[in-house]
């Protein structure tokens, strides 16, 4: 174990950490603006359904931004991914929202503590976040 080469790069680690907590919180605010309700008022009231979506959409965007660290070669790679995975995150939700369930308000189900909405929204964010991640393994 050669402790000289992990100083050495010591610094590129938090690097790495700093900017991909960084796309982590503005991806996270990117999401809070496409929500039409208080997500933090919900959570604090209990609402489980909201909690669920909410953690969906980190869980989705952290997995690529973990597959963003392993294969970028630099920290514009890292940026250009994360915001990708943001993109198609919301566009995946509006499709779900507008043409998949036309006849349902899944945010108005959410909003009203409807678990399985919830848990369904935000288990489509990791699926989601998971092919995108794969994708970006070149």
């Amino acid at each position: 174990m050669n402790i000289r080469f992990y100083l050495q790069t010591f610094d590129h680690f938090l690097i790495y950490l700093a900017v991909s907590l960084v796309l982590f919180l503005i991806g996270t605010y990117i999401f809070k603006l496409f929500t039409p309700y208080s997500e933090r008022a919900q959570i604090k009231n209990g609402n489980t359904a909201v909690a669920l979506k909410l953690l969906g959409k980190m869980a989705g965007l952290v997995v690529v931004l973990q597959s963003a660290i392993r294969h970028s070669i630099n920290l514009v790679d890292l940026a250009i991914w994360a915001l990708v995975a943001i993109v198609v995150q919301i566009v995946l939700h509006l499709v779900v929202e507008y043409v998949f369930t036309r006849n349902t308000n899944l945010a108005k189900e959410v909003e009203k503590g409807n678990v399985a909405v919830g848990l369904f929204l935000g288990g489509i964010s990791v699926l989601v976040g998971m092919i995108v991640a794969a994708a970006i393994s070149y």
